[in-house]
């Protein structure tokens, strides 16, 4: 029987590039295209679903962890928020790894160059306007009919306490409504393409990667290199399925150590996040999803939020943990409002709560994603460790309770909420509802019977430790890794706009070796 990826690779007319993907291509599925249809994807055939170890910060529970495996990876699951970390979030991964092209400066071009942005007016050193994906703020999406009805009352809520650096529209990566899956932005048509194709391992012969052996046992040779971008919890398996990675931990699993790499795997980091529900007075006002009075077309493209809150701790909390005054400055917690409460377990999404998202932005808790087995199918070991450290628990508490305040004591929002309600299912008896006023014992206790990652998870093949500052998997020549398991440390925004300004460094420098 013809094998069609041998018969392809031995072809004259070849391209110069074959992509492995272990998922399918959800393009004929109609929930893609949208972010709230979106939503049904999750735990879904594009979902791997990874299941956690117990993590005793957070009660001893087994967290699920949605990981995309579908040609466009995560872009086809992600809800579209489009936030650069900030300058100085940059600048501290360009001093981790000495080098300066991962510093704020460094990658300013590459983050402009993916960007077509919504604001002819913006600053032309700070974005782009030629580039591939479309960014748009909310209230400048739809030509300016996205408006929901809680906009100013969240607004002057944060004001009232006083925030006012720092409080920020969402911009989104959407076109029409619509989602951009990495696929149809940046066109696979000069790509050689297979989905269903589950990569076991790197071979790799005195040295340098020569190709890769799938799952079912056939083999693919490369001429120039080979690319991970498995992301943080696949690409770290892969690596020690091909032998490198920790020697002990290969040896167990009876795996030949091809290069002793001890990092592998460590230095898992996530945005770790504290989700709440808050009941409306009156729902027959209009202000959530899943009223009547909810007609407008608009309000239904992308998420229905509008703004984010990026905050640091006050002094006498943050001098605790950091002496140096410049980092005691930097924004440690993020509060997003959303007009549903989409996947909070319990509370319906009819019109009769919002909620929000309470984020620590630079984690100091560090997991670890390990292998059960030599068998590729084998589901990865992942260890998060969330909510570990003591200045993450002091974040997300304090966050969390200024988020409480500003929902339920502000003037502008207390006439319009009622109270929280605590999310309600297997596993979630005997939570009470938290208030404005509540201990800080209780906001942890919440958290940690409660918290989930934001699904923004990196650094297991740390730059500087697994691989150079180009990628390049350290010990091993012809090998490189592309994703976030590259990240060596959590930075202030979401991924999203970060990966695609790394992903276009790293194509200039493949490109500028080949």
């Amino acid at each position: 029987m013809s094998d069609p990826i041998a018969d392809y690779i031995v072809s004259d007319s070849k391209p110069r590039v074959v992509l492995l993907e272990a998922g399918s291509d959800p393009s004929s599925n109609p929930a893609v295209s949208g972010f709230l249809s979106g939503l049904s994807l999750l735990g879904g055939e594009f979902d791997y679903g990874f299941k956690t170890e117990p993590i005793p910060s957070t009660a001893g529970r087994v967290h699920t962890l949605n990981t995309a495996k579908a040609l466009g990876g995560g872009s086809v699951l992600n809800h579209g928020g489009w936030l650069r970390a900030d300058a100085a979030a940059y600048d501290d991964w360009a001093d981790v790894v000495g080098d300066r092209r991962w510093g704020y400066e460094g990658l300013k071009p590459w983050l402009c160059k993916t960007e077509h942005f919504h604001d002819p007016d913006a600053t032309p050193d700070e974005h782009g306007f030629d580039g591939p994906m479309h960014v748009v703020s909310v209230s400048a999406s739809e030509s300016g009919g996205r408006k929901y009805p809680l906009r100013q009352p969240v607004k002057d809520a944060w004001l009232e306490l006083g925030v006012t650096s720092g409080l920020a529209e969402m911009p989104e990566n959407t076109r029409d409504g619509g989602r951009q899956p990495s696929n149809i932005v940046y066109p696979l048509d000069k790509v050689k393409v297979y989905t269903n194709t589950l990569v076991h391992r790197v071979y790799v012969s005195d040295g340098t990667a020569t190709g890769v052996e799938l799952a079912d046992g056939r083999r693919i040779d490369a001429q120039k290199e080979v690319i991970l971008c498995a992301g943080a919890f696949r690409t770290p398996q892969v690596l020690m399925l091909s032998g490198i990675g920790p020697s002990a931990l290969l040896q167990k699993q009876g795996i030949p150590v091809i290069h002793n790499s001890p990092y592998v795997g460590q230095n898992l980091h996530d945005h770790f996040a504290l989700f709440l529900a808050y009941r409306l007075r009156d729902p027959s006002l209009g202000y959530a999803l899943g009223r009547s009075s909810w007609q407008d077309q608009c309000l239904f493209k992308c998420l229905p939020w509008d703004w984010v809150v990026s905050q640091p701790l006050p002094t006498d909390i943050i001098s605790k943990h950091e002496a140096d005054a410049r980092k005691q400055k930097r924004d440690l917690w993020e509060v997003i409002t959303i007009y549903a409460p989409p996947g909070i377990p319990g509370i319906p999404i009819d019109g009769t709560h919002i909620a929000t998202s309470t984020m620590l932005l630079r984690p100091t808790s560090r997991g670890t994603v390990s292998i059960r087995s030599n068998d590729p199918t084998d589901a990865p070991l992942i260890q998060p460790n969330h909510f570990s450290s003591g200045l993450d628990r002091d974040t997300l508490v304090h966050a969390a309770q200024m988020t409480l305040k500003a929902i339920m004591s502000t003037k502008s929002m207390e006439s319009i909420v009622e109270g929280e309600s605590p999310p309600a299912g297997e596993g979630l008896d005997g939570l009470t509802p938290l208030s404005a006023d509540s201990s800080l014992e209780a906001v942890e206790e919440r958290i940690r019977q409660t918290g989930l990652a934001h699904a923004h998870p990196g650094g297991t093949a740390a730059m500087g430790q697994v691989v150079d500052t180009e990628g390049k998997v350290l010990g091993v020549k012809g090998l490189r890794v592309a994703d976030a398991s590259i990240i060596p440390i959590p930075l202030s925004g979401h991924p999203q706009a970060t990966l695609y300004a790394m992903a276009e460094q790293l194509t200039s420098l493949i490109l500028g070796d080949s």
